[in-house]
């Protein structure tokens, strides 16, 4: 065989292998392990979800859940050291004197999970918007804060929409900037 076909057969041997081996390479992804359980904007939402559940849905408000949702400094019983026990303590009769009985019942929504920069007050964490609605009735929102503490997302900060902001369809970073 001529200098000239062998250096040609080798080139296309190599370019042949090297192909080959660009191909084996892009699959070697395919055989690590996928991530499972649920992400965290499900996660955030959820915890979100429940805690507007336990205090706004059920009359009286479901103190025990929503304490255990909350971070600590959240709790209204900070300045005794924000236990769980304090807490349910201070929330106990949130809605207490409410009769829903002949109300709809609310629909919660939980949308526009996002992350949230620190405020003067408060770490940074997830924001969340809870839009409220009984038919019959007009919706409300409020916004949540959450933060990681371990491997739970709890609510760290809550605040009404209000009408400043009934404009905007995305109000998370605003009113979590602007209550900080």
């Amino acid at each position: 065989m001529n200098p000239r076909i062998r250096s040609t057969a080798g080139a296309v041997l190599t370019v042949t292998a090297l192909t080959a081996l660009a191909a084996c390479s892009s699959d070697a992804g395919a055989d690590k392990p996928k991530s499972h359980g649920p992400s965290t904007t499900k996660l955030v939402s959820k915890s979100a979800y429940d805690y507007m559940h336990a205090w706004m849905a059920v009359a009286p408000a479901d103190a025990k859940t929503m304490c255990s949702l909350q971070t600590k400094a959240a709790r209204p019983n900070f300045d005794e050291g924000g236990s769980l026990a304090g807490c349910i303590k201070e929330r106990k009769d949130i809605g207490a004197e409410d009769n829903d009985s002949g109300r709809a019942p609310l629909n919660i929504k939980i949308s526009n999970v996002q992350n949230v920069a620190a405020s003067p007050r408060h770490p940074a964490g997830k924001g969340a918007l809870a839009t409220m609605h009984r038919a019959g009735e007009d919706q409300f929102r409020y916004v949540l804060r959450l933060v990681k503490e371990g491997d739970k997302w709890l609510i760290e900060q809550t605040s009404d929409v209000g009408t400043r902001f009934s404009h905007t369809a995305d109000p998370v970073a605003s009113v979590l900037a602007d209550r900080g």
